[in-house]
């Protein structure tokens, strides 16, 4: 039995839903919606929070031609705030998600009066994977989107899916080595590379960034991106930062069975941030829990278990 099966969701904690809905509904066309919370307590939350009530409201979206889902949090009691006032390209944490696209340059020439784009479309030379063109912007909150080409996207709509999620780490062997055997995201995709040095400047906030970085995926969907700032060096995650604070949240993997996933964290000794809690909703049952990776961040894991 498989413990991971893929990557469910990109959460974000968001100031305004509206805003943000329509960013990724009509722009990225993530139009379809898989579920809803209404804005009231959440106790299954109380536990991640240590406090209760915990009021929220939320929406995840999905793109119709498949990948990763977005899910859109506003919580309102404990009040949040920004993860940080500026948020940059290296920092610890989920630092981005990556949209596949028919053609670059056409996204970047079509949406150039509706999304802040950081820069013009780059190249990058991946050793063993040949030419990526990429082009970074960012959402009406300042989190970071990528748009990558892929040759599997229809041209006619030009968009596809989000097919992967950054996330900054401080140390990329001992983080690729926990993904790889403990939540059996064992199949690399892209190995360690350096070849977006110098390319990203626009949103690392730096000349002559350095980074490495690499991709790992499993037999579900989405992929993992692995990166490592050195120069400058990733910010750590800031001091006092909560769940449903504004920006990205959480990374949520899915899999089969949360019994399961629960005794395998505690049998290897992994860090709980919240034990498994059940899912009271007829329309999506289920259940959930949160562990952190090497550098705290958290993971939620998520069962739905009638798909």
């Amino acid at each position: 039995m498989r413990r991971v099966s893929g990557v469910d969701h990109v959460g974000i904690g968001v100031k305004n839903v509206q805003t943000m809905r329509e960013f990724y509904g009509t722009i990225l066309g993530f139009t379809e919606v898989f579920g809803e919370m209404p804005e009231e307590d959440h106790p299954p939350m109380h536990t991640l929070l240590r406090t209760s009530p915990v009021i929220l409201s939320a929406v995840q979206l999905n793109n119709p031609t498949g990948g990763i889902f977005v899910a859109l949090f506003r919580k309102t009691s404990p009040i949040p705030r920004p993860v940080r006032k500026n948020f940059r390209y290296g920092d610890i944490g989920l630092n981005k998600v990556t949209i596949a696209v028919s053609d670059v340059d056409r996204t970047y020439s079509d949406f150039r009066e509706r999304v802040a784009f950081c820069s013009a479309p780059k190249t990058a030379d991946i050793p063993h994977r040949g030419k990526y063109r990429f082009v970074y912007c960012k959402d009406p909150e300042g989190n970071l989107v990528e748009f990558a080409s892929g040759e599997t996207v229809d041209r006619k709509t030009g968009m596809g899916g989000a097919r992967c999620i950054g996330i900054g780490v401080s140390d990329l062997d001992r983080s690729k080595a926990f993904y790889r055997e403990f939540l059996q995201f064992d199949r690399i995709v892209i190995e360690n590379h350096e070849a977006f040095s110098g390319l990203v400047d626009e949103v690392s906030g730096a000349v002559g960034t350095q980074v490495r970085s690499c991709v790992l995926a499993n037999e579900g969907r989405g992929m993992v991106e692995l990166l490592e700032v050195s120069k400058p060096r990733g910010r750590s995650i800031p001091f006092g930062v909560q769940w449903g604070d504004f920006g990205y949240l959480q990374v949520c993997l899915y899999g089969d069975d949360i019994d399961f996933m629960a005794n395998y964290c505690t049998a290897v000794d992994m860090d709980f941030l919240a034990p498994p809690q059940i899912i009271d909703d007829p329309e999506h049952p289920g259940g959930f829990m949160y562990i952190s990776d090497p550098d705290g961040i958290p993971i939620e894991f998520v069962v739905y278990p009638h798909g």
